[in-house]
């Protein structure tokens, strides 16, 4: 039997949540995620969700939900879409719990997971507005790397990477935009090397 819209949702959470914080959520987080305000709401969807062979639940474990993964029938994987990057003037990094396919050659080494594009700014690097990049998390990077940055913990920006002695000059792709130049260097952490770009027509 297949799971309803909602089941596919709270399921879908699920996974994102794993996948950001490497630990799954509570009821409680469940509930406030779906404006659920009876846990036993909560218990029902995920014992359905376990006799439909989506979940395994520990019992006694405030965080005791298991995911069980499905056969993909593709060579596609789901990678976490986990909000929008500026390609342009630093935007502030916004969580979500999407999810997107790419082709699983397109997944990294380590934890890969995609962003939406906002801007312009990368173009010459043939990345768009509207684009999902595919993101390789790292903490360093060598000059002339795509990366995803953070300045200041806040403002996340896609840009090509230079270390200079004590600063960080993050450059466009693009002749329009004037590189960003960031001092001292320690204002500027790493997210990710972007290793991939999705671009979808339907738009």
């Amino acid at each position: 039997m297949a799971v309803t819209s909602r089941q596919k949702k709270i399921l879908d959470f699920i996974g994102r949540y794993i996948e950001v914080h490497d630990q799954p959520p509570t009821i409680a987080e469940i509930g406030k995620q779906f404006s659920m305000t009876s846990s036993a709401s909560v218990h029902h969807i995920l014992s359905v969700l376990e006799h439909e062979g989506r979940i395994r639940r520990i019992p006694n474990v405030s965080r005791g939900i298991e995911l069980i993964k499905e056969a993909t029938p593709d060579n596609d994987d789901e990678i976490p879409l986990l909000g929008v990057v500026a390609a342009g003037h630093p935007i502030e990094a916004i969580l979500s719990y999407e999810a997107v396919r790419v082709p699983r050659d397109m997944i990294g080494r380590e934890r890969t997971f995609a962003l939406r594009v906002r801007g312009n700014s990368m173009i010459d690097e043939q990345i768009r507005d509207g684009d999902f990049i595919i993101v390789e998390s790292r903490q360093t990077a060598e000059n002339g790397q795509t990366v995803v940055a953070l300045i200041d913990g806040n403002d996340a920006t896609v840009k090509k990477f230079h270390q200079g002695r004590n600063h960080v000059r993050l450059e466009a792709a693009n002749p329009s935009f004037e590189p960003i130049i960031v001092k001292p260097a320690e204002r500027v952490r790493i997210q990710g090397i972007v290793i991939g770009v999705i671009r979808k027509y339907d738009h």
